[in-house]
């Protein structure tokens, strides 16, 4: 049992060195792409023209808006599947409607319909919580990564064994 326990272990520490480093790039990568957008991102405000609610088998749940807006240009555009937080789908979410029309956001003009719109979006009323949950998973994936190499090593690197006794 306890060889068992140990072998699952090595393993967990060799996903904690891989799996951890790349949540800490993959979230600084999203909290610097959000920046960009706060600071050279056009304001407007976008019709939410539906919200979803996704269920996982395990107890997770997850929360997309779809929106448009009409840019400075006239052109009307459209970008689905904008994730937002628990709290804030709370507050556009009442009874199974939407208590809200109308939501403020920063865009970065590009392309209209181009696939990487949705990477250029930020809802303001949500900035907050998504930069404190990108911060705090840099430092858990830079933790767990740590974890993980201190654990790999130590399982992982040669042992010495005690030569046996000779008898004289």
């Amino acid at each position: 049992m306890v060889g068992w326990i140990l072998g699952k272990l090595k393993w967990l520490t060799i996903l904690c060195a891989i799996g951890g480093p790349i949540v800490a790039v993959a979230c600084w990568q999203d909290g610097n792409r959000r920046q960009d957008v706060m600071a050279m991102g056009v304001q407007t405000e976008a019709t939410i023209e539906s919200a979803t609610r996704v269920k996982r088998r395990r107890g997770g749940t997850s929360y997309k808006l779809d929106l448009s807006w009409t840019d400075g240009s006239g052109i009307t555009r459209k970008v689905e599947e904008v994730s937002i937080s628990h709290a804030l789908a709370d507050k556009l979410i009442v009874d199974n409607r939407l208590a809200a029309d109308t939501l403020p956001i920063k865009y970065i003009p590009g392309e209209a319909g181009s696939s990487k719109e949705s990477e250029n979006v930020v809802v303001l009323d949500d900035t907050a919580y998504q930069e404190q949950t990108d911060r705090e998973l840099v430092y858990v994936g830079t933790g767990a990564g740590i974890l993980g190499l201190i654990g790999a090593a130590l399982f992982f690197l040669p042992r010495r064994r005690r030569g046996e006794a000779i008898a004289a």
